[in-house]
């Protein structure tokens, strides 16, 4: 009798426990209302700019502007402190010539089973459920564009600069604002994104178009004769592409994507036990995802080009539970994946935007469909986002359910080959 009882008893404990481990990120089982406000600024200029190893870190005075946030507790994955300590203790590649920062590549860890690199953990994560705490995720992500006038009160993290009457330098590499509660228990870093108007370059327009091709295009951006490509993996006028070059391209390149990483870690290593958030909009939400994904941080990226792609040949742990969310609309070229072809102002512009498939779950505004509107790459900038979705609770009064994009496949015409394993396939072995 006692036997059967305490086996009843485990059989609920076990229900107990395994109901808590599947209660979706959206329901909230304990709610934590916080308050932020801009704690600091980093910037990381790329080895490649006028300042190589440029990275400064600027502390913002306390003031009333704050943002009022919502956690919920959640049990999500992320790798255990010995991948991390392996992937960050690997040497940097270093250049007599120039700087490089630290490239972080799950390559590296590749040739075992991403499962035993990962630990379940509970942790805060953001509550996407709510309207008002994506609205504050969002203006913290348009504020990330916001120029940073003050130019003396930095501190050098990097290679020192006499920069007070340099010109320049601002506009170069990644830039992250830093937000805090009162007891630095939780940081959100929001990355920068594109630089204004893909049509006009904006100041770090060209390195801003190196990196998006780079990471979403599908071979090396190589879209016509007239493209200047980022690598060259593709073969001839054809759709075929080497795949281990394309992946030693994307290793060995110094990306926004290793900038972003650098800004973490050091706010990571300042604030050992807070719980950290990343967002961003646009490349911003990219650099944020793929970030989120090396480290396994919570992360809500906003109107993100598709990024999956660059996250598998990356290597990045594809885990289902990863506590990361994409929010944009149907009327966004960029976001959908449609900025391509002769017509599209991508083109026009020089980034091949080729992607779609986005990792994590997708929260999609359904805008023309629902509302009418015109596929037009004017709506990407966040502040359509904000003020014409977020603000209008009349029109858009429910927010989108969250998904996986299950079927999503992106690059269908083209061809991948291994060379080691098949030289260029030909007509005959086609």
């Amino acid at each position: 009798m006692h036997t059967l009882y305490y086996l009843v008893l485990l059989c609920i404990l076990l229900d107990f426990k395994w109901t808590q481990g599947a209660v979706p990120f959206q329901h909230s089982f304990t709610r934590n209302p916080l308050s932020v406000q801009l704690k600091s600024i980093y910037h990381h200029a790329s080895s490649q700019s006028a300042f190589p190893g440029l990275f400064r870190r600027q502390d913002i005075p306390s003031s009333d502007a704050h943002f009022q946030l919502d956690g919920m507790l959640a049990t999500y994955h992320r790798p255990t402190q010995f991948a991390i300590d392996y992937l960050v203790g690997q040497p940097p590649a270093t250049s007599s010539l120039s700087y490089r920062p630290r490239r972080i590549r799950w390559q590296s860890l590749s040739a075992f089973s991403p499962e035993l690199f990962m630990t379940p953990v509970d942790d805060l994560v953001p509550n996407i459920g709510d309207r008002d705490v994506l609205m504050a995720l969002a203006i913290m992500t348009n504020n990330a564009y916001s120029d940073v006038e003050n130019t003396t009160d930095w501190y050098d993290l990097g290679t020192p600069w006499q920069l007070n009457t340099s010109f320049g330098w601002k506009t170069d590499g990644v830039r992250g604002h830093v937000f805090a509660n009162h007891d630095d228990s939780l940081l959100v870093i929001s990355f920068k994104g594109t630089s204004a108007g893909l049509w006009t370059g904006g100041p770090t327009g060209e390195k801003d178009k190196i990196n998006d091709n780079m990471l979403f295009s599908c071979c090396c951006a190589r879209i016509s004769r007239a493209w200047s490509t980022v690598c060259d993996c593709y073969n001839g006028n054809t759709y075929y592409c080497e795949s281990e070059c394309l992946e030693n391209s994307i290793k060995n390149s110094e990306l926004y994507y290793d900038n972003a990483m650098a800004i973490y870690l050091e706010v990571a290593d300042q604030y050992p036990k807070a719980t950290i958030w990343l967002v961003g909009h646009s490349l911003g939400g990219s650099l944020a995802s793929l970030v989120g994904q090396t480290f396994g941080v919570p992360t809500v990226a906003f109107e993100a080009p598709g990024e999956d792609l660059a996250s598998k040949r990356l290597h990045l742990p594809q885990l289902k539970d990863a506590p990361l969310w994409h929010f944009g609309h149907t009327a966004d070229p960029i976001f959908v994946g449609s900025c391509n072809g002769p017509s599209s102002i991508c083109w026009y512009g020089g980034f091949a935007m080729e992607t779609s498939c986005h990792a994590g779950k997708v929260c999609q505004w359904d805008t023309v469909k629902d509302k009418g509107w015109r596929v037009d790459a004017r709506t990407h900038r966040i502040k359509d986002v904000i003020d014409n979705i977020l603000n209008k609770t009349e029109e858009f009064p429910l927010l989108p359910e969250c998904l996986p994009q299950t079927d999503c496949v992106d690059c269908k015409d083209w061809h991948y080959y291994d060379r080691r394993e098949d030289p260029f396939p030909t007509s005959s072995n086609q």
